[in-house]
């Protein structure tokens, strides 16, 4: 990589404060010095100052020019600098012109012997006790110094911006010339008061100049070297270089010592002590012995300096070597490319990415080389964008771009580009890393993720078909228990093993509900259906669910409900299989004779409800509390095998919990110390109604007139159960195997069925395509989806076709009558 050593004309870091500071003093002090003077001739009742011993009053034009050039100064600074002139800008020109009109007029009068009136066109030429009046050689003039300081000054001000061109492409401003001239006759008069030369302070036997007006002058010359400090020679002055130190230590030390030297004899001659003629002597030899020991005070700096940047030097050696050792080190390709887009610099990395070695395209257009050619266009355009505006819209992002090697192949590379700030011409500096690796490590990522999701969508149908499987032939079996169990007519024995036959089927309806639960917890399918629903009522329920569970191991159930009102936004049905399962765990883990204390109550904390389900149980370890929330879990594997069960409820219950907002948690002291478990719930957002969803599983039923149905059920056993169980509550039943058997029946029949009951897996078709059938073919009669697919999906596509209700196999009767009391209030009403 290349490096800039430090510039020897680099200012020093006060140097604009410096200028600053300097201008404000130059243009306050000349300002107060002559409107001070200009006061004296316009107000009378001050010119009685006039007559203080030794005071002498500058002439009118001479103050008010000074009192322009000043206001041209301090504006000029005010106003800054920019590419166009502004108002402000425009005002101190303006003002400028003043004192060169002033010094120009007055200076051509001393060289014609003209009288043009300027001399007292801005006041009187004198006024009483005004003792520099007896000075002039013609009323109201100043002297021709001051008046060639003045035409200067006004120059330099009114054009402070000019310039001029030499030789391109240099440009020289005539403002700082100009100022250096006008401190000249200045100076000579300053000069003239500290020798005592009174020839200088008048020139060509001219008005003397006043020594505060030669003051003035000559901080209006420096104040406009200040004013514009980036520029010759004040640049050089202020820089940090050898020349900058000797300027500083020359300039100043020279004036001052040439001054006191020349004060110094001018007093002795005064006094006598110096002769005639002696003066010179004494000047050159003072002058000599002072400059010797400048130069060697400033030949002392420069060495410091020197010193100083040797140092610099060798600190910028040293960072350089460390640059290009980190850039020879990298593993990502850096390099620089100029304004003209070819490459400037070329490290390691990029010879190992791209086959070029450094010597090879060092000079080489950058686009030929690493760039394909479909994408050249493109580049080279953005390069000249960016020099005519400054701006590109790739500079500074990482981009994902095609590259090309050496041998022409190309590959992908990440790009990132920005401009070398102060570089200058411009400098683009690319840090490039092959990415083919990765791209490669991503594609096999996404081709993982495909997999894996195939195999969980594979997993996902599997179990659907699984549960459509198993709940198939569970369905008559729950069918004929579910009847059976309540028929009086049956021994007493016989309706208990009824019972028993129906419970364990119903068991493993709910073990196949679990399996799909956790299938929809794992896609992120288990939706809620929220409505204002009371947390009691449905604890009640799930106490009955489990009551004759808990009555046959002799356990002792304590509620201790909350007395007031427990409505809350939540899935009623959800909720119900939460409390369900937190009591159903409760039972299979409390030893006989054991008891179970259910708690709710207000959380005041959470802004809702809390329910505690504690138990006389087994316990487990305090470390096992969080696994016992994951699926297939238990606290230990031998659990399983005692109390049975695929540990899947404790996990589908914390899903529908975090679904609703809420939290459980799980405590035990340890083994053989029971076991607590804590849901909270909030209230969520209620809705206007009233009205609280007892999501009863026992309402009550109107008897309505029997119904003409249309059973459509591809396996025999199920078809025959339905269908007598259907006879005996007093409905017609016709039946139909698949599709197109149901579709003849229903086109043929004298009597049109007015209630459809279909499962959705049949031999030729669906459940879907029947009723999208009979729906085109103008029969409008609701239907009762009965299947063994139960997920999410398969209940929106029912509902989507026009089926009123999904029920999922196995079903007891008892939910099937509920379903048909529904349609029969709808039909009803339709009615």
């Amino acid at each position: 990589m290349t490096s800039s050593a430090p510039r020897a004309d680099f200012p020093l870091p006060l140097a604009g404060r410096i200028c600053g500071v300097i201008v404000y003093a130059a243009s306050l002090i000349v300002l107060g010095i002559a409107t001070s003077n200009l006061a004296l001739w316009f107000i009378p009742s001050l010119q009685f100052i006039a007559d203080w011993p030794g005071m002498m009053i500058m002439r009118a034009n001479t103050s008010f020019a000074l009192t322009s050039a000043a206001l041209s100064l301090f504006i000029w600074h005010r106003a800054g600098r920019s590419g166009r002139l502004t108002g402000a800008q425009w005002l101190a020109s303006l003002l400028g012109m003043i004192p060169a009109l002033i010094g120009g007029i007055t200076s051509l009068e001393y060289l014609t012997g003209l009288n043009l009136g300027i001399d007292t066109l801005i006041a009187e030429a004198s006024f009483p006790g005004d003792k520099a009046d007896a000075f002039v050689v013609a009323p109201g003039r100043m002297s021709l110094n001051a008046a060639l300081s003045l035409f200067f000054v006004g120059l330099a001000l009114a054009g402070l911006d000019v310039s001029v061109d030499i030789r391109r492409p240099r440009r020289v401003f005539t403002a700082p010339i100009l100022a250096v001239i006008s401190a000249l006759p200045a100076c000579l008069g300053l000069v003239g008061y500290l020798s005592g030369a009174g020839g200088f302070t008048g020139l060509l036997k001219s008005t003397n100049m006043l020594l505060h007006t030669a003051m003035a002058l000559v901080l209006l010359a420096v104040g406009i070297l200040a004013v514009r400090g980036e520029r010759q020679p004040v640049r050089r002055i202020l820089s940090q270089g050898a020349g900058g130190i000797l300027l500083r230590w020359l300039l100043p030390g020279a004036t001052a010592s040439l001054i006191l030297l020349a004060s110094g004899i001018g007093k002795a001659r005064a006094y006598g002590y110096v002769a005639p003629g002696e003066g010179t002597a004494l000047m050159l030899f003072g002058g000599l012995i002072l400059l010797y020991a400048l130069i060697v005070s400033a030949s002392r700096a420069v060495d410091i300096q020197e010193a100083r940047a040797q140092r610099a030097k060798s600190a910028l050696h040293e960072e350089e070597l460390r640059s290009r050792s980190i850039l020879a080190t990298s593993l990502d390709g850096v390099l620089l490319m100029d304004m003209h887009g070819c490459v400037v610099d070329w490290n390691l990395a990029a010879e190992r990415i791209f086959g070029w070695r450094r010597d090879q395209i060092l000079g080489r257009p950058l686009a030929d080389h690493i760039i394909p050619e479909r994408l050249r266009f493109a580049h080279n355009q953005g390069l000249k964008n960016y020099l005519l505006t400054g701006s590109g819209p790739v500079l500074g992002k990482r981009l994902e771009l095609p590259a090309l090697r050496q041998d022409g192949t190309e590959f992908p590379v990440e790009l990132s580009i920005n401009a070398v700030t102060d570089a200058e011409p411009p400098l683009f500096v690319g840090f490039i890393r092959d990415i083919t690796e990765r791209q490669q490590a991503e594609q096999a990522l996404r081709e993982a993720k495909e997999q894996a999701e195939k195999a969980s969508q594979a997993k996902d149908d599997f179990l659907a078909a699984l549960s459509h499987e198993l709940r198939t032939p569970l369905t008559p079996v729950l069918l004929s228990s579910s009847v059976l169990s309540e028929d009086l007519r049956l021994p007493e024995d016989v309706r208990r093993t009824v019972a028993m036959i129906e419970r364990h089927v119903t068991l493993e309806a709910r073990l196949i509900d679990d399996l799909l639960d956790l299938t929809r917890i794992s896609r992120g399918k288990l939706h809620l259906r929220l409505e204002k629903c009371d947390l009691n009522t449905l604890i009640r329920h799930a106490v009955e669910i489990i009551q004759e569970d808990a009555t046959r191991k002799n356990l002792t159930l304590n509620l201790q409900l909350s007395p007031s009102d427990a409505a809350l936004a939540g899935d009623s049905a959800r909720l119900q299989q939460v409390f369900w399962n937190l009591l159903k765990n409760a039972v299979k883990f409390t030893p006989a004779s054991g008891s179970i204390t259910l708690i709710s109550r207000p959380d005041d904390h959470q802004k809702g409800y809390m329910v505690t389900v504690q138990d006389t149980g087994v316990g487990f370890e305090p470390a096992s509390a969080g696994q016992l929330f994951l699926p297939f879990e238990q606290e230990k594997p031998s659990t399983q095998h005692q109390f049975g069960g695929l540990g899947l409820g404790l996990a589908i219950a914390k899903a529908i919990v975090t679904l609703h907002g809420g939290e459980i948690h799980a405590f035990s002291a340890g083994a053989g110390h029971g076991a607590t478990f804590t849901v909270r719930l909030p209230f969520g957002n209620l809705p206007d109604e009233t009205t609280l969803t007892p999501a009863s599983a026992h309402e009550s039923l109107t008897e309505k007139q029997s119904l003409y149905i249309l059973l459509v059920e591809d396996h025999e056993h199920t078809r025959q159960v339905l269908a007598h169980l259907l006879q005996r509550a007093g409905h017609r039943v016709i039946c139909a195997g698949n599709v197109q058997e149901a579709l003849e029946i229903a086109s043929s029949a004298a009597t049109k069925p007015n209630i459809l009951i279909s499962d959705l897996g049949l031999p030729d078709g669906t459940g879907l395509d029947l009723m999208l059938q009979l729906r085109s073919r103008g029969f409008t009669l609701p239907g009762i989806a009965l299947s063994g697919y139960g997920m999410e999906e398969d209940h929106v596509r029912t509902r989507e076709v026009g089926f009123a209700c999904h029920l999922v196999k196995p079903v007891k009767f008892e939910q099937l009558t509920q379903a048909l009391a529904s349609l029969q209030n709808s039909l009803a009403v339709m009615d």
